[in-house]
């Protein structure tokens, strides 16, 4: 029975999606349909076998997950949603060094949801995306960690402290260095803002490039499994990355010793 449940989920994609439409709430027989591509009794055929299973049920015109289906659902969910995340971008997720983050939120990755790789040309190699830049300026929370010196880092972020938007910043010490002993204006800026949190960590202590949460975004940079920073960078807009990105930006910040 068990390897019969499996199957039944994951061996069909519209049986697997009928099932995560179910988890939300119930729905009729038209609904399911118009969430779904294919003929009726396309549809209706994995229906059968759903209700064949346990793994729903009908009341009246409606369809509903069963107390086995809540199960079971409750506990896959999280692995159709890691599986998702790698799949779209196997090559990408096969090539980085994801030694930064914590098991438990390795377990999590499902929540980064739809993400988009960004890859800059030459011309644009240390640019941040014009995604997060549009983002920064309509932010009124921003968390970021830096590994390597960003050029546009202290001017944004001089930019935030002038308009007493809240951050955080955490960056290791030869970037913090940097930017207080060449970037003098911007760097008082940053440190005379009452709304502003800035912090060091050791340069080999977070094994990760960037990482950037504001208001309706996540931004993450890895390095790859060769150490190298090749300035891909993963986005995601969606609600449950983010906070997934404060999570880890709140093991971060414990890590790191506070300047102000």
């Amino acid at each position: 029975m068990k390897t019969e449940l499996i199957s039944t989920v994951f061996l069909s994609e519209k049986r697997k999606n009928t099932l995560l439409m179910l988890m939300e709430q119930p729905a009729t027989i038209d609904d399911i349909k118009e969430s779904l591509t294919g003929t009726t009794s396309a549809i209706m055929a994995q229906m059968k076998i759903l209700l064949e299973q346990g793994l729903i049920e009908q009341t009246s015109d409606e369809y509903r997950l069963t107390y086995i289906g809540k199960i079971i659902l409750r506990k896959i969910k999280p692995l159709m949603e890691a599986l998702s995340v790698l799949e779209e971008n196997k090559e990408y997720w096969e090539s980085r060094d994801m030694s930064a983050i914590p098991d438990p939120l390795l377990d999590r990755i499902g929540d980064l949801g739809q993400i988009m790789v960004y890859q800059p040309d030459l011309n644009h190699l240390f640019e941040p995306p014009k995604q997060l830049c549009l983002s920064l300026k309509q932010s009124t929370k921003v968390s970021t960690f830096y590994s390597y010196f960003c050029p546009s880092c202290p001017m944004n972020y001089s930019e935030l402290a002038k308009k007493e938007i809240n951050f955080d910043l955490i960056l290791t010490r030869s970037v913090y260095n940097r930017l207080k002993e060449e970037y003098t204006e911007q760097y008082d800026a940053m440190i005379n803002s009452s709304s502003s949190n800035i912090f060091i960590c050791e340069d080999s202590s977070i094994r990760l490039g960037a990482l950037s949460i504001t208001d309706d975004l996540l931004l993450i940079a890895f390095f790859n499994k060769q150490g190298i920073f090749d300035h891909k960078k993963v986005i995601s807009f969606e609600e449950s990355a983010r906070q997934w990105g404060m999570d880890l930006f709140g093991k971060y910040r414990q890590m790191a010793e506070k300047v102000k």
